[in-house]
């Protein structure tokens, strides 16, 4: 393998496949990152057997091959070289990294070695998205979810595609999200599918997938592949049934509270300094319906009351939340103003916004 690129590709490169370098793994190889030449591409793939993350740039390919090379050695190699233009040249195993004025042989491991990619097969069913729909859906839902041993079902984001319609949602049992795609988001000749992406390969498809282009997604029995023109991720899925989440969401909320979204996020973030363990907030509804109050106390620093303009209807509440659950709710909303509906202190709470009407944010109440 001999191969001629500019730094500036190489060191992108090796930050996206960073992802799924497996430094603390007991398998040694996982440690490295594999790198190919091949059909005039160049390729860098990395993988922790549950994740696989693959990128290729654009360079000079005089001799095609492949070679592991350890991962965090060839790393700090090319981001401390100060020229732009790098040759690779892989010779029985030792592979040597020039520039102008540099030069250095690194050990390298037969690719073979390293752990194959599962491929999709032809019957796999396959979607196509634009990454700025499929990223603004997964961003949306994916603070509602929380790595779980005791429920895996839960620890990851939940893709529904049925009837033209696709969904995303996430919940950690305390509170949950769902986004709706608008229709014609996905183009697809399957009928129906639900799968449950890991909540460690959802958090990865966030920062990989960013320049603005088509995603096209396989999935098949127990995995799933995302693929762009430059970057492709393979990933497990997660096993079992996602949670019947629609029960839960309230289907009429009797109190309501239409508030300016970032003033109630400034009111949650002063309240949460006086909050106790639980990371207990109070909202009071205020007097003449004209104001919703924010109270936060602890006996051993003092208390805070924070009184938000808003618009109330129903009869006066007051219900505690865990003020980060409800603070990551706040913040998948994008419009200026956010509804907060109440059933109860001790039903489901429900945050929206008439002007993103795909998007729900539901969050239970601290009983007592």
């Amino acid at each position: 393998m001999k191969i001629l690129l500019l730094k500036t590709n190489l060191v992108e490169g090796l930050g996206i496949v960073e992802r799924a370098v497996n430094e603390s793994s007991n398998l040694p190889i996982l440690k490295n990152v594999l790198l190919r030449a091949e059909g005039g591409k160049i390729i860098l793939i990395t993988t922790n057997l549950e994740l696989a993350v693959e990128y290729s740039m654009s360079g000079k390919v005089l001799e095609e091959g492949g070679v592991a090379l350890p991962f965090s050695l060839f790393c700090s190699i090319i981001r401390n070289l100060a020229a732009e233009r790098i040759s690779i040249e892989e010779k029985e195993g030792k592979v040597i990294i020039t520039t102008d004025n540099y030069e250095a042989v690194l050990q390298g491991q037969d690719p073979k070695e390293f752990p194959i990619i599962p491929s999709v097969h032809k019957e796999a069913q396959r979607f196509v998205c634009g990454v700025e729909s499929f990223r603004g859906a997964l961003a949306s839902v994916i603070v509602a979810a929380q790595y779980s041993d005791i429920r895996p079902e839960i620890s990851g984001v939940y893709f529904e595609y049925s009837g033209g319609d696709a969904v995303f949602a996430a919940t950690d049992g305390f509170r949950l999200a769902e986004k709706k795609l608008e229709s014609g988001s996905i183009k697809t000749d399957a009928e129906k599918i639900s799968v449950i992406i890991p909540l460690k390969t959802a958090s990865e498809l966030l920062k990989v997938f960013k320049e603005q282009h088509e995603i096209t997604i396989f999935v098949e029995s127990n995995q799933i592949l995302l693929s762009a023109p430059n970057e492709k991720i393979t990933s497990r899925l997660i096993d079992g049934s996602f949670p019947d989440y629609r029960a839960v969401i309230p289907k009429n909320t009797p109190h309501e509270a239409i508030i300016e979204r970032q003033e109630f996020i400034n009111a949650v973030r002063l309240a949460s300094s006086f909050s106790g363990r639980a990371n207990d907030i109070t909202l009071k509804s205020g007097d003449n319906k004209k104001f919703l109050e924010v109270y936060a106390t602890d006996s051993a620093l003092g208390e805070s009351s924070y009184k938000v303009p808003a618009k109330l209807s129903g009869e006066k509440f007051s219900v505690v939340f865990n003020w980060r659950y409800l603070l990551d709710g706040l913040k998948v909303f994008s419009g200026t103003d956010i509804t907060l509906g109440i059933h109860s202190s001790e039903r489901p709470a429900l945050l929206r916004n008439p002007k993103e009407p795909h998007l729900i944010y539901v969050v239970m109440p601290i009983k007592g």
